[in-house]
Order: C-alpha cells, then sequence, then structure tokens
C-alpha cells in the first residue's frame, strides 16, 4: 500500500514539474502590447514636414564590433579614426540591452522596440519563421513604402526577418564559427558592383568574422587587428564612393555592431562588453558641422566612449535623416547631435514633435487608463514622488502648455525651450517603456515557484527512507539543492555557477576522505597498537589519495576558465599549450592510446574487432590533426606532427569525418551482436557503455578546449564544412 501511494505521489510531483514550468514562463516571457499597422505622415495644412537630408542609406553591421575595436588607441579602424577627426564621422557608443544575440538586437535596430528572451530561442531555432518582421512597422518597410529597393549581403538573418523583401540578397549561413575570411569575402565581392548601382534606397552588409575571431579565440586574439584593418578598408571603400560617384551625394552610411562582446569572447549577457557596440553616422555632408573629435581616445573601463545613446534611437533617427515616418513601436528617441543637420528650429521642433507623438501612441497603448489631454492634468506634477508613468504625464503637458503659449512664434529662445521640453519628454517615456517592456508578471512566477516546491515537498516523502539510511549522504545532498536553489535568484551567482560546483563537490570528496581516513587509521591502531608510548604513523592510501586530489583537482582549475569574471584569466588551455605542443600532442597521443588499448583488450575479443579498433583509432587520431591544421595551425607549428599534418593537409575533412563516424558505428553494432550472441550478463552491459564512452573520446575533434566557441550556436560540425563558406551565427 505504501509502495503504491510512493508511485502515485511522485507521478503527481511529476506532472506539477512541466505545469510549474508553463506558469513560470508565461510570467517570464511577459506580452508586449505591439501597435499594428504602419505609420504614416500626419499633418495639417500649416504643417511642414521637414526635408529628408538624405535619399538613400548604407547599413553597415559588424558583428561583435566592441566600442573600444573601433575608438581605442590599439584599433585597426585607422581611416575610420581619421573621419572622426575631420568630423565627417559622428561617433557613439550604442547601448545594446539584453538579449545581447543578433536577431534581438537587430528588430531593436529596425523596429526601434525593446526585443525579449524570448527571441534568444528564435535565435537559434534556424527554420524559425514566426520571428518575421514582415507584418511589423520597420524603416525598411518605411522605405519599401516609399517606392526604394532593398539589397542585402551578409548574416542571413535579414532574410529570415524580413523575408521576400530585398531586391537583391546573398545570405550567408549561422553555423560555422571557423570561418574568418571567406563569410566576409562573400559580402565584400558585392561592395564594388552595388556602389555603381542607383536603383537601390537601402544597402545592408552584415559582417562576421570579427564575431568568429572572438568566439575563436577571444577579443585579444592576434587575429582581431587584422580583421579591423579589413573591415576599415570596406568604410574606406564606401567613403570614397561617397564622395566620388554623383548618386551616392545624399547617402548616409552607418557602421555599428549589433551587441559587443565579453572578455571571453562570448555574447548574450548584460556585462558592460557585451552592451557597448560601435555605432557612427557618416557622411562628408556631416563636415560643415564642425563636430570634431579626438581619434583615437584614452581607453575607458567602462568602454563608454564618447556619447552613450540607446540602439533603439538608431531607428527615429533614421527615419527622420531619411524623411520616414517613425515605425508605432519605436521607443527610440532622435540623437540630439543629429537634429543639427536642419537649419530652421521649426524643422527640429518638428522631427522632435513627431516623434513625441509616436512615442506617445506607444504609451498610451500600454497605459490607457492614463490620460494626457491638457484640461485633466493633474496637480500632482510639484510633487517630489512621482511614479514612472506621472513623469511622462507632467512631461507632456509641459510640452503642451509651452507649445500654447508660444503659438507659432518659434524664436531661438522659444524653440530652445520647446526642445529641450520635447526631450525630456522622450527621455521619460522612453525609460518608461523600456521598462514595461521588460516587466515580469510576478505572480505567475510566484505561482509557478510555488506550484514546483510543492512538488518538491512530494517527493520528500517517498525519498525519506534513502534520506534515513544514507543520513550523511542524504543531509548533504538537501542542503546542496537548498544551496542551489537559493544561488538561483542572484545572476552573480549564476554567471558564476561553477564556483559554486567546484567548492560543494570538492566538499563532499573531502568528507568521504576524512571519514575514510579516519577508519583506516582505526585499522590500523587495532592492527599494531601503540609503541614507544606513541601511536605508528604509516603512510597509507588516503593520504596519497588526498595529495592527488588536491593536485588534479588545482589542475582541473586552471584547465579551462569560464564564467564571466574570470572567463579572459590566463589557463592551461589557452596559455600553456599553444607554447607547449610538445606536450599538448603527447597528451593528445597518450588519450588515443590509452582509449585505443580498452578497445583492444576489454571488449569483444576477435581479430576483426581489434583491426577495426586500430584503424578507427588512428582515423580519428589523424582527424584530429587534420582539423588542428586546417582550424588552429598555431597548435602545430613547433610541433613534431607537422609533417604528418602536411600529409593528411589534402584529404577532405567531411569525408574524413563521415568515417570515423561510420568505423565507430560498426564497433558500435558489433559490440551489441556480440554481446546479444553471449547473452550478455550485467558486466557485459558495462562494456557497452564503456564503448559509448570511447566514442566520445574518439569524436572530440578540438585539440584544446579553448578553441571551442563558447557560443550556443556552435555545434561539432562547426569546422569540418568551413570551406564551404558559410559561418557561425553571431550569438
Amino acid at each position: 500500500m505504501k509502495v503504491a501511494r510512493s508511485k502515485w505521489t511522485i507521478l503527481i510531483a511529476n506532472i506539477l514539474v512541466p505545469i510549474s514550468i508553463l506558469v513560470f514562463s508565461s510570467g517570464f516571457f511577459p506580452y508586449k502590447t505591439l501597435l499594428t499597422g504602419f505609420a504614416t505622415h500626419k499633418h495639417t495644412i500649416s504643417d511642414q514636414i521637414p526635408p529628408g537630408v538624405f535619399d538613400k542609406v548604407i547599413f553597415m553591421v559588424v558583428d561583435a564590433l566592441r566600442s573600444d575595436f573601433v575608438y581605442s588607441q590599439h584599433s585597426g579602424f585607422l581611416f575610420t579614426q581619421s573621419l572622426i577627426r575631420s568630423g565627417a564621422a559622428l561617433p557613439f557608443t550604442a547601448y545594446a540591452s539584453a538579449p545581447t544575440v543578433t536577431m534581438p538586437r537587430l528588430k531593436a535596430i529596425t523596429t526601434g522596440s525593446v526585443p525579449s528572451f524570448l527571441d534568444v530561442i528564435l535565435n537559434i531555432a534556424e527554420a524559425d519563421t514566426s520571428s518575421t518582421l514582415m507584418h511589423q512597422d520597420t524603416w525598411l518597410a518605411q522605405l519599401k513604402a516609399k517606392g526604394g529597393k532593398l539589397v542585402m549581403y551578409g548574416d542571413d538573418t535579414w532574410l529570415k526577418l524580413f523575408p521576400g523583401m530585398f531586391h537583391r540578397a546573398d545570405g550567408t549561413t549561422s553555423f560555422f564559427v571557423s570561418d574568418f575570411t571567406e563569410v566576409d569575402n562573400n559580402v565584400t565581392r558585392h561592395i564594388p558592383n552595388e556602389l555603381l548601382q542607383d536603383d537601390w534606397s537601402a544597402f545592408i552588409m552584415h559582417y562576421l568574422g570579427l564575431d568568429h575571431i572572438g568566439h575563436k579565440a577571444g577579443p585579444n586574439s592576434p587575429y582581431m587587428i587584422s580583421k579591423q584593418h579589413e573591415m576599415d578598408s570596406v568604410v574606406s571603400m564606401v567613403y570614397t564612393a561617397l564622395e566620388q560617384e554623383k548618386h551616392l551625394e545624399t547617402t548616409l552610411f552607418v557602421l555599428c555592431g549589433d551587441h559587443g562582446m565579453n572578455e571571453a569572447g562570448n555574447h548574450g549577457g548584460s556585462s558592460v562588453g557585451e552592451t557597448s557596440p560601435a555605432l557612427l553616422f557618416i557622411s562628408p555632408k556631416f563636415q560643415r558641422l564642425e563636430t570634431r573629435n579626438d581619434s583615437p581616445t584614452e581607453e575607458f573601463s567602462d568602454l563608454q566612449y564618447y556619447h552613450t545613446v540607446e540602439q533603439t534611437n538608431i531607428t527615429p533617427t533614421l527615419a527622420g535623416l531619411l524623411g520616414l515616418p517613425i515605425p508605432l513601436n519605436s521607443l527610440g528617441v532622435f540623437i540630439p547631435e543629429l537634429l543639427a543637420m536642419w537649419d530652421h528650429g521649426p524643422h527640429r521642433i518638428h522631427m522632435l514633435l513627431e516623434n513625441a507623438k509616436q512615442l506617445l501612441g506607444a504609451v498610451k497603448g500600454s497605459f490607457p487608463s492614463y490620460s494626457f489631454e491638457f484640461d485633466s492634468m493633474p496637480v500632482i506634477c510639484s510633487s517630489q514622488s512621482l511614479s514612472d508613468i506621472e513623469r511622462v504625464q507632467c512631461a507632456w503637458f509641459r510640452v503642451l502648455e509651452i507649445l500654447n503659449g508660444s503659438g507659432a512664434n518659434h524664436d531661438s529662445e522659444a524653440s530652445s525651450e520647446i526642445e529641450s521640453a520635447l526631450l525630456l519628454f522622450l527621455r521619460n517615456a522612453q525609460k518608461l517603456m523600456s521598462s514595461a517592456a521588460s516587466d515580469y508578471d510576478l505572480i505567475r512566477l510566484y505561482v509557478g515557484l510555488s506550484i514546483s516546491g510543492f512538488a518538491i515537498l512530494l517527493t520528500l516523502f517517498p525519498a525519506k527512507r534513502l534520506l534515513v539510511n544514507f543520513a550523511p549522504a542524504g543531509m548533504f545532498l538537501g542542503f546542496s539543492i537548498l544551496s542551489y536553489s537559493t544561488m538561483m535568484f542572484a545572476s552573480s551567482y549564476v554567471e558564476e555557477e561553477q564556483q559554486f560546483w567546484y567548492w560543494i563537490s570538492m566538499g563532499w570528496v573531502v568528507y568521504l576522505h576524512v571519514k575514510y581516513a579516519g577508519y583506516f587509521h582505526g585499522k590500523s591502531i587495532q592492527k599494531s597498537g601503540p609503541a614507544d608510548g606513541h601511536w605508528p604513523f604509516e603512510p597509507s592510501p588516503p593520504w596519497f589519495g588526498a595529495a592527488a586530489l588536491a593536485v588534479s583537482y588545482r589542475v582541473l582549475r586552471r584547465w579551462n576558465q569560464t564564467g564571466q569574471k574570470y572567463a579572459a584569466q590566463p589557463d592551461i588551455t589557452g596559455s600553456f599549450f599553444p607554447s607547449h605542443q610538445h606536450t599538448l600532442w603527447a597528451l593528445v597521443i597518450l588519450t588515443y592510446a590509452d582509449t585505443c588499448s580498452h578497445l583492444l583488450f576489454n571488449l569483444p575479443a576477435s581479430v576483426l574487432w581489434r583491426f577495426v579498433s586500430c584503424v578507427v583509432t588512428l582515423a580519428a587520431f589523424l582527424f584530429k590533426l587534420s582539423l588542428a591544421a586546417s582550424d588552429s595551425p598555431e597548435l602545430l607549428g613547433n610541433s613534431f606532427l607537422q609533417p604528418v599534418a602536411m600529409v593528411t593537409d589534402g584529404m577532405h575533412l567531411l569525408y574524413h569525418a563521415r568515417m570515423v563516424l561510420c568505423g565507430i558505428s560498426l564497433l558500435m553494432i558489433y559490440s551489441l551482436y556480440a554481446g546479444k550472441a553471449r547473452e550478455t550478463t550485467h558486466k557485459g552491459r558495462g562494456k557497452c557503455s564503456s564503448l559509448k564512452h570511447y566514442r566520445m573520446i574518439l569524436t572530440e575533434k578540438r585539440a584544446t578546449e579553448h578553441h571551442l566557441s563558447r557560443d550556443s550556436h556552435s555545434f561539432p560540425v562547426d569546422a569540418i564544412e568551413s570551406d564551404e563558406h558559410t559561418r557561425v551565427s553571431s550569438f
């Protein structure tokens, strides 16, 4: 009866777990109110839409272009820095809110809205079509509605977001991080011809090589400067065309990163490096503003070079400069430094007022119970304790008050006052809407946590006997679960989760060692007794084990740095092995030799089995060697295996990989067949599981973990097809 009750309790608990996840997820991924339709210019006869300063845009995205890659003294963007000094380029640092992965950031850049973490899942789903922006208002859609043609070369995320939008396009796929060169050459080769064409209104480029270098070797990689020089040469090519080609005289050139990267070369989180991409508006027309800046500039630890703006500000700024309506769901604010492109005060006021009305519409859609009519102005505006929505209300009422008071008289002083009031409203509204877009449904979060907590309580009763019978282990398990669950409520602990497991696992091992050492020492005492008044001390296996454990623990901690805080610190795989290549490859050979010996002597014994085992192990080792030669040649430069790698250089990696996988599959099938034929015992099944372990060792293709991409888009086939001129995504 008790057994049946325990089964039902466990069943109910397992049903409650997915329910709790669904409830929690519904609160964690908040619903965003989106306005439908497309924006249009709404004006009366007395209104005059300010003329667009530009009629075309060249939009160049360099994936993971962190601000210091362009602005610092160690940058390779020398020509770009000369444009900043001459005033032809206006530099900014664009704040990219988390999640800092490609698809959400492109949504922010094109719609002006704040993306959600749900977009991270869509960013990984290569075949996903639900993330399209075809039916949302973007500056691309506005250009298309105006009769313009769009062309795009680079990251195929653009093609997924805007299917059927581009007149000409050549996209690159997202899953091959080893390619630093061809993936960018496939973009650059189109530039000379497109710069001669005059049929497009927007020319979009999205380069990925710099992001790949970051994932492979970090921001301090020796490949980074050469890639920056390459991107700088593209900027030089485009700017030269802006100066020389007559049909490009009124073309705006925008250079930006979709996100940055941290010191490990990763992105997706909210560290300073990940949220600080560069942003530049470039045109010979900007020189008349005489806004010259020093470049390169001094280093900033927070990477906030020049003026920091929200990345969503790109959308209304582009719309205004191109004479387009601001997309309906934009939460961006027109960048004030570019208002000077209009000489007349009324034009600048009109731009800000259009931006304010558009953002006011978004506020009304999210807060329908609040009134923004002038005759309903509350008295609380003089209060010091206003909520965010009340600050937005009061800022808008101040705008209406100034507009009604000034009438049509926009002298210099009145224009300045109106601009200041409009910018204050825009910033308050942007802050309000940005926070509202990421508001979590706390009630659902609490309900989800409560359901999961109840499911845990249900499992305690069936687990009671186990916990009682193994009291120390049960107590430690409960303590570990409770500590880990508590730790998940702090983001800093989540980022450094490995530290928890380092200490908790070693704590348990130390406990086991002390317990075993005491038992062993007690046995020794009972056997020998005291001699000369002293208990004998004999070196025993526990002490040797403790020393070995301490050494191995220290080595493993330094083997590969991870997390956020210490990810860029030197480690064995990234610092020691590249400079000690003989040691690296000796360890690799020993690993494969040990694997081969286990396959030969611990599993089915037959001539065929041993022959295939030797061939497959040798093929797997040669595949690792070939891949290192093509993917990380610096690991073989001074190695004694360099001549062997040169011999295998002509073999196609894809076919080589298939041969290894087929050989491993053959071993597994033969092992299962032999085991079944002999009516395998429990011991035999253990041997089969051992084969799976050896299979994992054989298929580990990287020489060092340091050279694995830490991007969520990096799959085990990343470098096998690097010669297919494709790339890994910018996650």
